[in-house]
């Protein structure tokens, strides 16, 4: 019996992915392929690996007593690979390979463009790759292994906790100002706006947060008239004279949009952007080290 080592790290990918799909989007091959290779590392073994049963719907591939056997090998030839391309990099000094960055579009033109230009320039080797897709996506995907490194914002009186596996790294908070219609009459506190329609976020995100932080600790209505998933939105219906919303720093964009009018009132707090990876054996890899340092290199830039 001989057993195609490249078969048995497809095995994983499956099972990591949740599925022959996934995991073909994982690896660039098509999903032909990868049940291919499936076929033949079963007929090499023997073995059904893998449960077909339920294929169909939303359910993950789930490997057979068998194929999770073969998958403890497989997690230990994957380590060996990790471990002799890490001697490879230590020796040579390169630091080279694709990277997958998940963000959301706040921090894409200020923070990732420059450090990316910045991170391409001094390890000419590194092709990296940007993705735009909400967070809980990402966060999937960067346990599936299709994304590197998530960007993450919360209200900074919210910190996270990361998943075992992960490690957090903190980059910027970013305050948060007060946008009101050129209409209104100019706030000197939140108390003056605490009975006008506000933008809120969705619940759970950094915006939904802060709006309920500032209701509790200072006692007010500021009534959520409309939800915004993005700023762009949040803004327009500002400058539609709707509602006032609360809006990070790296949000506003000037000259601002006609008709809205920044304000900055005390206490308004902030939201902490930072940089989610995986911490496991052999990780984080240099490229993504290299990506983490050039992120907080952009996020703090030397003047």
């Amino acid at each position: 019996m001989h057993l195609n080592p490249e078969r048995l790290l497809i095995l994983q990918a499956v099972d990591d992915a949740g599925g022959v799909l996934a995991a073909g989007r994982r690896l660039h091959l098509a999903p032909s392929g990868i049940s291919q290779h499936i076929a033949a590392l079963e007929r090499e073994t023997g073995l059904v690996l893998l449960d077909r049963s339920r294929r169909g719907g939303q359910r993950p591939a789930q490997l057979t007593a068998a194929g999770r056997l073969l998958l403890t090998h497989a997690a230990r030839l994957a380590d060996v690979i990790a471990d002799a391309e890490a001697d490879i990099q230590a020796l040579t000094g390169q630091v080279d390979g694709p990277i997958v960055l998940a963000a959301f579009p706040t921090v894409i033109a200020r923070l990732v463009v420059p450090a990316l230009i910045d991170l391409t320039h001094t390890n000419r080797g590194i092709t990296p790759m940007v993705r735009e897709i909400n967070e809980q996506a990402a966060i999937a995907a960067l346990h599936g292994g299709d994304v590197d490194v998530v960007l993450v914002e919360d209200d900074t009186a919210h910190p996270r906790t990361p998943d075992p596996g992960c490690a957090i790294r903190w980059l910027l908070d970013d305050p948060y100002r007060v946008a009101i219609p050129t209409s209104w009459a100019t706030p000197t506190s939140l108390a003056d706006l605490c009975e006008r329609p506000w933008v809120d976020g969705p619940p759970g995100s950094a915006i939904g947060q802060a709006l309920g932080r500032l209701r509790s600790v200072a006692a007010l209505t500021l009534p959520a008239a409309h939800t915004c998933l993005e700023f762009p939105g949040a803004l327009a219906l500002v400058a539609g004279g709707m509602a006032a919303a609360l809006v990070p720093d790296l949000a506003l964009t000037y000259p601002l949009p006609a008709h809205v009018r920044i304000v900055n009132l005390a206490d308004l707090g902030t939201r902490r952007i930072s940089s989610l990876y995986k911490t496991r054996r052999n990780q984080p890899t240099p490229v993504v080290t290299a990506l983490l340092d050039a992120l907080a290199a952009a996020a703090y830039p030397s003047t």
